[in-house]
């Protein structure tokens, strides 16, 4: 008997299997009214600053120990061999663990003052992708911010835009998974790609990709054609998916999506080869392609949470491992995009490009029985470069040993939280962050960065971190 290659219907045996996958897919999207258009109005004086085009965000799962790396704090627990340079009156950094980025700190601005209301990964996870702290009674309503930001951004999409306006690498592997577009129409949620199968998935045999896609669409087509009590229970949102899934077909009719996927033997040994790494090439790739994506959410794993053995070589992941690889991905995109032309001359990639790196929360500050440092929420660091950010600065300090922060370095009397991150995010994307939704299913107003009490003197502010700003 001839063999044949296998097709897509061999591979999903029944219809239901299909409903659970994108049913899955876009779980935290499914709410039971889309709101659109919105009915918003501006509820203060923003003033956004619109200093890039872009943003690419990078959550380090986990969180990364500041007083080691950032922050950093000559202790007893402080090993030998970090080879620790004096980089100016603010900024010590360790060669062992940042390579390249000691010599580059002068792109880069620090916040060393932020402060996060959670000290569980899941919670803390959701506020750093929906930039709120979670209510569980509105929880299927509200938006990742990445979806706000593809919403505001929905009127500036060209005619040859067909990348989804937001992209995010490796984001179901977090522990709170995907959050999906809320009460938004389910377009602006974001197209999550798995960077360590989508490049050999989509990189290799174009056509045999493109004939298996296609083979996806008719399959869902044909779902459509036979499922009509299963579709009549999504109500309005029936449309909504349809949508989506002929946004995600129109790709296949870009010559400019395949390219995304390729990436040279050097770029891997520049980057890395994981999904970190793979996943920094991608959001590189996305900027240079300018096919309408502008958010890009790269996830690097949980591969910060060091509650044992920070420093113990013998272990797969620690601070010697983890920190370079940070840093080469981390450095090689302020290296591609600043090396290629901008859309206005004499600007680069990188000058319209606003990067963030940062946790859901900091590390203890003592180490603790198994050397590690365990979940802190009162002080931790922020990274921040392009877009507008003036590198070398420092904003925030902490005591001597980054238990307390002293002196928040903006504006406000309290610290910033990552609300204040996500307001910086829509101030240099030009989004006014004070805006206030009032058409939302639950009937509760929605504001993009609210002001927010947590009890007794904490207090979040609605406000960018402007100081980070040249």
């Amino acid at each position: 008997m001839c063999s044949r290659e296998p097709r897509v219907a061999d591979l999903i045996p029944a219809r239901r299997e299909i409903l659970k996958m994108g049913g899955l897919a876009l779980a935290g999207s499914f709410v039971n009214q889309v709101v659109w258009p919105l009915q918003a109005h501006a509820a203060g004086n923003a003033n956004p600053r619109r200093t890039a085009r872009y943003c690419i965000f990078i959550e380090m799962g986990g969180a990364i120990s500041p007083m080691d790396t950032w922050d950093f704090k000559q202790t007893r627990w402080t090993p030998k061999d970090l080879d620790m340079v004096q980089i100016n009156d603010e900024v010590s950094l360790s060669r062992t663990l940042f390579p390249a980025l000691v010599d580059r700190v002068d792109e880069v601005a620090f916040v060393r003052s932020m402060r996060a209301p959670e000290l569980i990964h899941f919670n803390g996870q959701y506020h750093t992708q929906t930039g709120r702290v979670l209510n569980v009674a509105l929880a299927r309503e509200v938006p990742a911010f990445g979806s706000i930001i593809a919403a505001e951004l929905d009127k500036e999409r060209r005619e040859t835009d067909s990348f989804p306006t937001y992209v995010s690498t490796y984001l179901t592997r977090a522990r709170a998974g995907s959050i999906g577009a809320g009460f938004l129409p389910t377009r602006f949620s974001g197209l999550d790609l798995d960077p360590t199968t989508v490049f050999d998935s989509f990189g290799g045999n174009v056509e045999g990709s493109r004939r298996v896609l296609e083979e996806r669409f008719r399959l869902l087509n044909r779902l459509a054609e036979v499922s009509i009590p299963e579709r009549a229970s999504l109500g309005d949102k029936e449309n909504d998916y349809r949508d989506y899934y002929r946004s995600a077909y129109g790709l296949l009719t870009d010559e400019r999506w395949p390219k995304l996927f390729v990436a040279s033997d050097d770029d891997k040994a520049r980057y890395g080869e994981d999904e970190f790494g793979l996943g920094c090439i991608l959001a590189r790739n996305l900027i240079e392609a300018d096919a309408g994506t502008r958010f890009i959410y790269i996830y690097d794993g949980d591969k910060w949470d060091h509650h044992s053995g920070i420093f113990d070589r013998s272990r797969t992941w620690n601070h010697y491992t983890t920190c370079p690889r940070l840093d080469k991905g981390f450095t090689s995109l302020l290296t591609d995009l600043g090396a290629r032309p901008g859309s206005e001359p004499g600007t680069t990639l990188l000058d319209e490009t606003l990067i963030v790196v940062t946790s859901e929360f900091g590390r203890t500050p003592e180490m603790n029985p198994v050397a590690g440092r365990d979940h802190y929420r009162f002080a931790y660091t922020s990274m921040y470069a392009g877009g507008g950010v003036q590198g070398g600065r420092v904003v925030g300090k902490t005591n001597e040993d980054g238990s307390e922060v002293i002196d928040p370095g903006w504006k406000h009397d309290g610290q910033p939280f990552m609300d204040n991150t996500v307001a910086t995010i829509y101030s240099a994307l030009g989004i006014d962050w004070r805006k206030v939704v009032h058409n939302t299913p639950s009937g509760r107003e929605y504001v993009y960065v609210d002001s927010v009490s947590l009890g007794g003197s904490e207090m979040m502010f609605d406000d960018e971190i402007a100081e980070i700003f040249a």
